[in-house]
């Protein structure tokens, strides 16, 4: 029974580990939804009451700009609420790098010499060669995430994922409830920005989610066999410490 399990210990490591790796390769992308080839929609919001909550010690003031809607394909994505001491993090936990239009229709994202990475909210591309990227079809977009259902969508997202993501662009006050430190001041201010134009600080847009749609899965196969693998350790490990103790001392 010992080396049944250490057999399947090898082959459910390996599709973990293979998963892992596949499940989230933008690269391997090459069916497009029509609807991530569009530019995003941005029209003039009926909303004109400010949007007022309080969560993880801030109070917030949501100012709404415009209704918005993206479709687009995610290559880069950063979990900011994970062990984090900055507060803002739990209403801002997610951050989206996303391409649309001909940077997607054309195929460029797959091209080896292109790559894109986030830190300290901002994202980055970087790339060699003969490359004709536009930039005001690319942004970061920082999430403001209330519901529970939503923020669990949200983090189940795959860098190839195809979304469409409807809100709203909203500028940003919050007011600290407790204790200040340089982590978490006394207030903040985060305004979003309102064109795809734009670039550097102050060019992202803050997007108050009210509804994700998964358009289309990047690797469905890697992402089952990651699923799979992962409870399949799980119950394995489970087996074996069981049967430790279950043997006659």
């Amino acid at each position: 029974m010992v080396k049944v399990r250490k057999i399947l210990f090898l082959i459910l490591f390996s599709f973990f580990v293979g998963a892992y790796f596949t499940k989230s390769g933008y690269k391997n992308v090459t069916q497009i939804m029509p609807e991530v080839t569009r530019a995003p929609i941005q029209t003039q919001t009926s909303a004109s009451e400010k949007i007022v909550f309080t969560k993880g010690g801030y109070k917030y003031e949501l100012t709404p700009l415009y209704d918005y809607v993206i479709s687009a394909l995610i290559v880069s994505r950063m979990n900011y609420g994970w062990f984090s001491a900055v507060k803002v993090n739990k209403i801002f936990p997610v951050d989206l790098c996303l391409l649309w239009g001909s940077n997607v229709s054309s195929g460029l994202y797959r091209n080896k010499s292109i790559n894109f990475s986030q830190d300290g909210r901002w994202y980055y591309v970087r790339w060699y060669g003969d490359i004709k990227f536009n930039f005001e079809e690319a942004a970061n977009n920082h999430l403001i995430i209330k519901e529970k259902g939503l923020l669990r969508k949200v983090k189940n997202l795959s860098r190839g994922d195809q979304v469409k993501i409807k809100g709203m662009l909203v500028n940003v006050r919050a007011a600290n409830l407790g204790e200040s430190d340089i982590l978490n001041p006394e207030s903040l201010t985060w305004n979003s920005s309102t064109t795809r134009s734009d670039s550097g600080a102050g060019a992202c847009e803050i997007i108050y989610v009210r509804d994700v749609e998964v358009l289309k899965k990047a690797n469905p196969l890697s992402h089952y066999l990651y699923t799979l693998s992962y409870y399949g350790l799980l119950i394995l490990i489970a087996w074996s410490i069981i049967d430790f103790f279950a043997k006659p001392i």
